[in-house]
């Protein structure tokens, strides 16, 4: 089973933390395309969504926010 990167779970926290992929990209140094690229392959990976778009931005779903607290089994 593939495993989850640091450098995912950096970029997972940054888009919680900034509220979407623009701002996050600029606050990390990488591109928004690659933390698009980042998250959806931790989704595949786990089989769920980890965010929903809230307005402009996007917000961690109910899966997202117990991987993010380390409840996710």
């Amino acid at each position: 089973m593939p495993r989850v990167t640091l450098l995912q779970w950096q970029m997972l926290a940054a888009v919680a933390d900034h509220g979407g992929f623009a701002k996050a990209a600029a606050a990390i140094h990488k591109s928004p395309s690659t933390l698009n690229h980042a998250i959806h392959k931790i989704e595949e990976q786990l089989g769920v969504r980890l965010f929903e778009p809230k307005g402009r931005q996007v917000v961690l779903t109910e899966a997202g926010e117990m991987l993010r607290a380390g409840r996710a089994s």
